[in-house]
């Protein structure tokens, strides 16, 4: 049955134990996005008065149905899995002849259904769970422009997707050890840096809306108080409110972000490019000490 493993690909136990890390880490990602998605929604709606079926709100948070993530898996490994099987195996060995595979091959063909499986399901719970609290924060009628505060539970989703995104893709980097990985490697940095930035922006984009009507709502409030404010000047009366007052207040919001986070996040999330290339740099100088030590 295993009468071929001479038509092994070189690294394929390496490949496949590199693989089964990846499946625990997206598993275990999934979970974590799971329960900080619940954990957020409950504070979330604590913040928001009168909201429409508070109850159950909170209790879909985090809860799927039963046949949406083996679908999703399935449909993973049928666009991802099988595409990175065949651009991954040196030829002239055909990747789906069984007969020639190897102890490590049939491994490696194992723990590709898992970690892609996995790494499906992460994505879909990722963007599933920030569109249903950005849904929430659309129930938004009022909000405080210089009190977010009460909102942090969507900002804190979003940084909590980007920071287990680019770890899944700092882990998916070990397999850069392997040179016929390089191209897939790339194209999977490139995607999983988009849905990071997805992942991070989903979850604000209904406050986001709230936040540029309320901006929006406050200038008019200044242009009108500023009208009032001339006209008293011109007649000579000391009413009203101070120009002088109402024009710092009018600068101060239109200095407000659309987007309620400051410069220190986008620096975070800049940080947390670098994560994945500190990976696959750690792994190319473990793997090359490996081999000095064993040559």
């Amino acid at each position: 049955m295993f009468g071929g493993a001479d038509n092994s690909a070189p690294g394929e136990l390496r490949i496949a134990v590199t693989q089964i890390l990846i499946t625990a880490y997206c598993a275990t990602a999934y979970a974590y996005v799971l329960m900080m998605a619940r954990r957020n929604t409950r504070e979330l709606t604590l913040a928001i008065p009168k909201l429409p079926d508070q109850r159950g709100i909170v209790d879909r948070a985090g809860k799927h149905s039963k046949w949406i993530l083996p679908l999703v898996g399935v449909a993973s490994y049928l666009i991802i899995g099988i595409g990175v099987t065949n651009a991954t195996t040196p030829g002239p060995t055909s990747p789906w002849h069984w007969q020639g595979w190897g102890y490590d091959v049939f491994w490696h063909r194992a723990t590709t259904v898992a970690f892609v499986y996995w790494i499906g399901c992460f994505n879909y719970v990722i963007v599933v769970e920030s569109a249903r609290l950005s849904r929430v924060s659309n129930s938004i009628k009022s909000l405080d422009l210089l009190n977010m505060q009460p909102y942090q539970p969507l900002l804190r989703q979003g940084l909590t997707n980007a920071l287990l995104m680019f770890g899944m893709v700092s882990v998916l980097s070990l397999l850069g050890v392997e040179s016929r990985y390089w191209p897939a490697l790339i194209g999977f940095w490139i995607s999983f840096t988009v849905l990071a930035w997805i992942g991070l922006m989903l979850p604000l984009r209904g406050i986001r809306r709230e936040f540029r009507a309320a901006k929006i709502q406050e200038l008019e409030w200044c242009k009108k108080s500023l009208k009032v404010s001339r006209d008293a000047l011109k007649s000579g009366s000391s009413d009203g409110p101070s120009i002088a007052d109402t024009l710092a207040y009018q600068s101060m919001i239109e200095n407000l972000r659309n987007w309620p986070f400051d410069n220190s996040i986008l620096f975070r999330f800049s940080l947390y490019l670098l994560i994945p290339l500190g990976s696959w740099l750690g792994g190319a100088f473990v793997e090359r000490g490996v081999d000095l030590i064993l040559s």
